[in-house]
């Protein structure tokens, strides 16, 4: 059991960090937290009542959340970050598109924040509704909403070609594709 526990940290440390950044964490305090998360699950291996948890990847992201916000730090209002650099490509435009994600995501409320971090970790509603103590529905209702605010606030993505290079569609007199 011990082994299966550091196997799961070693794949899952960086990630739960990243996952407490989406909340609008620093990369210390996300480290800070997921540390927290991990050492309460190592006490629980260390106990014998670590395989009693169905979801660990759910719940280690759901205890370092928990931890994160109860020693949450004064945030960075949205309009201190610094002005938008000019596109480009490249490390400066990938720089770009975090402050732009990470203002986008301070528009959120907690709850929306955590369930769309949950999400992005590939973490399934029924699991994300049990860790937050909230419905399915709700759950679901909270991605619709983080979803719809980020497509508001974000740019859109670039836009692809409808069809790949190459191939031709003509139409059937049915109104279908063929071939």
């Amino acid at each position: 059991m011990r082994q299966d526990f550091l196997d799961f940290f070693d794949t899952e440390f960086h990630l739960v960090v990243r996952f407490v950044m989406r909340d609008g964490a620093s990369l210390h305090d996300a480290q800070d937290a997921a540390q927290q998360g991990f050492l309460q699950g190592w006490r629980m291996v260390r106990e014998g009542t670590w395989e009693q948890i169905r979801h660990p990847r759910a719940w280690v992201r759901s205890v370092a959340l928990r931890n994160h916000r109860a020693r949450r730090r004064v945030e960075v209002p949205v309009r201190q970050l610094p002005e938008a650099a000019a596109p480009g490509t490249g490390h400066a435009e990938l720089t770009e598109q975090a402050r732009d994600l990470i203002a986008a995501l301070r528009l959120l409320d907690a709850d929306a924040r955590a369930v769309l971090a949950f999400h992005l970790d590939d973490i399934p509603t029924h699991a994300i509704a049990a860790y937050q103590s909230i419905s399915e529905q709700r759950a679901r209702d909270l991605l619709k909403k983080a979803r719809r605010t980020l497509r508001k606030h974000l740019p859109a993505p670039p836009q692809q070609s409808a069809r790949p290079t190459g191939t031709t569609e003509t139409g059937s007199h049915e109104g279908g594709r063929q071939p």
